[in-house]
C-alpha cells in the first residue's frame, strides 16, 4: 500500500439536521456465509468507479454551497488548505504558513511543484484572481444564490507579495480563519475568461482545476474525471470517475441495485436489504451529526439543572441507539464528537441509573403527595407538576422512536411527558421563537468545532441558542478560543467541561453513516470530513 490509513470531525453548521447509525469507527462488514481466508491484495491502476448524486453540480468552486458538491468538486480543485478526518488543518495549496504575534497577518508560503490541469503553473496571482472575484461575487449575488464567504468580512487586505508568497491582513485575530481557506482556487486565466463570457455555458476543457482529477465531459446529468496524471501529490490508482446526477434517493438505490453506481449512502433501516446483496459489502464510520433534547431554560421546571440531570440518567440512551440505527452509532454527553481534535475524553460520562435519578429528583425537593404518578415540588409560592411537552416532527421516523422511548422511560420517574406530534416548519417556528418545553432535534457540527451560536448568551435573542442557556464564564472561553489560537484546544476543552455540568441540552447519541459498496471497489476509507480524502487508496478490482 502506499500510505498508512487516515485517522478518523468538523464550515458553517447545518440546521437542525437528521442523521442515521456504532462505536467503531471504521467497521467493513464479513460476507454473511464463512468464506476461504483471502490473501491480501495489492492495489490495481486504472478502471473506472461510478458514484451517485441528488446535487445539480455548480462546477464553480466558489459558488458551490452544498457539502455533497463541495466534496464532489475536491477532487478537482483545491483550496490552500484542507481538513483531515479528526477536522485538522493541513497543507494544500499552501506548503506551510506563518502567523504573527499579533494573529492578524498571515503569511502563506504556496507550493512551488504545482500545475493546473491545462498545464500553466500555479502562482500567487491565482490566489489573488480568486480573492478578488469572491470580493466582486460578495458585491453584486445576492446572499441566498450564493455562499456567505463569512470569513472575508474580517479580511482588511492580501497581496500577492511574490509569485509563491501569499499575505492575508485581517482586521482583528481569528483562530479559525484558515478553516475558510479549504473553497477552490482557480486560475486567473479562467477567472479572466469569466468575464468576458458571462452567461455563456463552459466546455468541459474549461473547468480547470489542480486536483487529483480533471473534467473530461460535463452533460446535463453526469460529470466524467480522469486522474491527473501531472498532478503534484501522491497519485490515485483510479483512472476515472463517472459521477451521475439523479432525481432522488430512490432512483440512486435503483441504479446500485442494477451496478449502474458503485457506492451509495444507506440508511440503517435498509440494512439488511444491502447487507444481503451478492458482490456488496458495507461500511460504517462517524458522522457530524448528534441528537438531543433542546430544554427550553425559562421554563421553571427545566431551569433546574438537577432535574436536567435526573432526566438523562432515566433516559435508556442505548436502548434508543440500538431502536433507531441499530447500534450503529455511539452515545455521547457533549457537542463535540470523539473523532475530533477538539474532543474531551476526560469529560464525565453520565449511565443510565433510575435509582440515581429518582434519588436525585427527591434531594432536589420532587415528591409525589397526591399519589397520581406525577412528582410535585412547589417553587418560590406556586406548586409545580414535574410534566411537560416533548415535541417531535412526524416525518422522522427515528426522531419519533425516540420520543416515545423518553416518554415511557421519564414515566417510570414520575414525570410526565405530554408527546406532541408537529410537522418540521411547526418544530422549528416554536423552537425559534421559544414557545415550547423541550423538543428531540439534532445538529451536524462543521469540521472545526465553534460552539458559540449554540451555547453563547449573545446567540439568545436572534441566534440558534434557543434553549436560552446564559453562563458568562462559558461565554469568555468560548470568545478567547476564536482569537486564541495556540490555546483554543484546552479552551474547547474547558468548554466541554462547563456544558457536560450544566446540561443546557440533553445530549442523545450520534449515529454513524453508511455506505453500500460493490466489492470490486477497494480501498474506500471514508472520515467525518469528506468522503473522498483517501480518494488516492481506492482502486478497482479488475
Amino acid at each position: 500500500m502506499k500510505r498508512k490509513l487516515i485517522a478518523i470531525l468538523i464550515f458553517i453548521t447545518v440546521f437542525f439536521s437528521t442523521a442515521c447509525s456504532d462505536t467503531e469507527h471504521l467497521s467493513p462488514i464479513e460476507p454473511k456465509e464463512p468464506e476461504k481466508q483471502e490473501v491480501a491484495e495489492s492495489p490495481q491502476s486504472g478502471g473506472t468507479v461510478s458514484l451517485a448524486t441528488t446535487s445539480n453540480l455548480n462546477m464553480d468552486p466558489l459558488m458551490a454551497n452544498d457539502e455533497e458538491t463541495k466534496a464532489i468538486l475536491s477532487l478537482i480543485y483545491e483550496g490552500l488548505v484542507r481538513i483531515d478526518g479528526q477536522g485538522m488543518l493541513q497543507p494544500a495549496l499552501a506548503e506551510s504558513w506563518q502567523i504573527d504575534e499579533d494573529g492578524k497577518i498571515y503569511t502563506i508560503n504556496l507550493r512551488t511543484d504545482v500545475k493546473w490541469h491545462n498545464g500553466e503553473t500555479f502562482s500567487s496571482a491565482d490566489v489573488k484572481a480568486t480573492f478578488d472575484r469572491i470580493k466582486e461575487l460578495k458585491k453584486s449575488v445576492k446572499k441566498v444564490e450564493r455562499p456567505d464567504f463569512a470569513e472575508f468580512d474580517n479580511i482588511q487586505s492580501y497581496e500577492a507579495l511574490d509569485k509563491n508568497t501569499f499575505i492575508i491582513s485581517l482586521y482583528k485575530p481569528d483562530a479559525d480563519f484558515l478553516y475558510g481557506m479549504t473553497r477552490g482556487i482557480l486560475s486567473a486565466s479562467f477567472i479572466e475568461t469569466l468575464k468576458t463570457s458571462k452567461g455563456t455555458e463552459k466546455t468541459a476543457s474549461e473547468y480547470i482545476g489542480t486536483g487529483p482529477f480533471k473534467v473530461v465531459s460535463r452533460s446535463s446529468d453526469s460529470v466524467s474525471l480522469r486522474r491527473n496524471d501531472d498532478y503534484f501529490g501522491e497519485k490515485p490508482y483510479i483512472e476515472g470517475m463517472n459521477i451521475k446526477i439523479f432525481p432522488d434517493n430512490t432512483a440512486i438505490k435503483e441504479a446500485f441495485n442494477k451496478r449502474a453506481v458503485d457506492m451509495i449512502n444507506i440508511e440503517p433501516e435498509d440494512w439488511n436489504v444491502f447487507h444481503e446483496m451478492e458482490d456488496v459489502y458495507l461500511l460504517q464510520y462517524p458522522s457530524r451529526y448528534f441528537e438531543f433534547i433542546a430544554v427550553n431554560l425559562t421554563n421553571p421546571i427545566l431551569s433546574d439543572v438537577n432535574v436536567r440531570q435526573a432526566m438523562l440518567m432515566g433516559i435508556d440512551r442505548n436502548r434508543i441507539l440500538q431502536d433507531t440505527t441499530l447500534g450503529r452509532g455511539l452515545v455521547i454527553d457533549g457537542p463535540i464528537l470523539p473523532y475530533s481534535w477538539a474532543f474531551n475524553s476526560n469529560m464525565q460520562q453520565i449511565m443510565y441509573n433510575k435509582r440515581t435519578a429518582a434519588q436525585k429528583l427527591k434531594e432536589a425537593g420532587w415528591e409525589d403527595k397526591d399519589d397520581d404518578g406525577i412528582l410535585e415540588k412547589t417553587i418560590g409560592k406556586k406548586k409545580y407538576k414535574l410534566e411537560f411537552e416533548l415535541l417531535v416532527n412526524t416525518s422522522n421516523g427515528a426522531r419519533y422512536q425516540t420520543a416515545s422511548h423518553i416518554e415511557k422511560d421519564l414515566k417510570d420517574l414520575g414525570i410526565s411527558v405530554k408527546l406532541t406530534n408537529v410537522t418540521w416548519d411547526e418544530l422549528k417556528s416554536k423552537v425559534m421563537s421559544k414557545k415550547y418545553d423541550t423538543a428531540v432535534m439534532g445538529w451536524k457540527l462543521a469540521p472545526n468545532p465553534d460552539l458559540q451560536f449554540m451555547f453563547a448568551s449573545s446567540e439568545i435573542k436572534n441566534g440558534y441558542n434557543f434553549v436560552s442557556y446564559s453562563n458568562p464564564e462559558l461565554d469568555d472561553i468560548l470568545i478567547q478560543a476564536k482569537t486564541d489560537y495556540e490555546s483554543k484546544k484546552e479552551l474547547l476543552y474547558e468548554a466541554q467541561e462547563i456544558i457536560n455540568r450544566d446540561l443546557p441540552y440533553l445530549f442523545l447519541y450520534s449515529p454513524n453513516e453508511i455506505l453500500a459498496l460493490n466489492k470490486r471497489l477497494k480501498g474506500v476509507e471514508p472520515d467525518p470530513i469528506n468522503l473522498f480524502n483517501n480518494i488516492n487508496e481506492w482502486w478497482i478490482k479488475q
